[in-house]
């Protein structure tokens, strides 16, 4: 199987594209961190990270701290899966345009020589 230089560029860029955003930091998670504001004068801010297990909503409570560190390591992950969308997208693309694939039939020609096309409304 061999692809044009210009689909293999292309590739080869964005492969380079998805090593540079797993590169810069090394955490991945999933969901939401969320800013929950007091509801008493006296009350203080809280963080909490949500996401999905098992189709059910799971909420952790998170220091300022570990607030700033789920949303640099959610926002890593986006941008990952951002990439290997377009990723797959294009080696997809370049599959179906590159590898031979099966000779495609006319659909309004009968499939066997014998057979009669069924008349419309029987």
């Amino acid at each position: 199987m061999r692809f044009s230089a210009t689909v293999r560029r292309d590739l080869q860029a964005a492969y380079r594209t998805l090593a540079r955003a797993v590169g810069r930091q090394p955490w991945l998670a999933q969901g939401s961190v969320n800013v929950v504001a007091p509801k008493s004068p006296a009350g203080t801010v809280t963080y909490t990270w949500t996401r999905k297990v098992r189709a059910k909503t799971v909420t952790v409570a998170l220091s300022r701290q570990q607030a700033a560190a789920f949303r640099q390591a959610i926002e890593t992950n986006r941008r990952i899966e951002e990439a290997l969308s377009r990723l797959r997208q294009m080696s997809q693309t370049a599959l179906l345009a590159e590898v031979p694939g099966v000779t495609k039939r006319r659909l309004d020609a009968p499939q066997h020589a014998d057979t009669k096309p069924v008349p419309k409304g029987a």
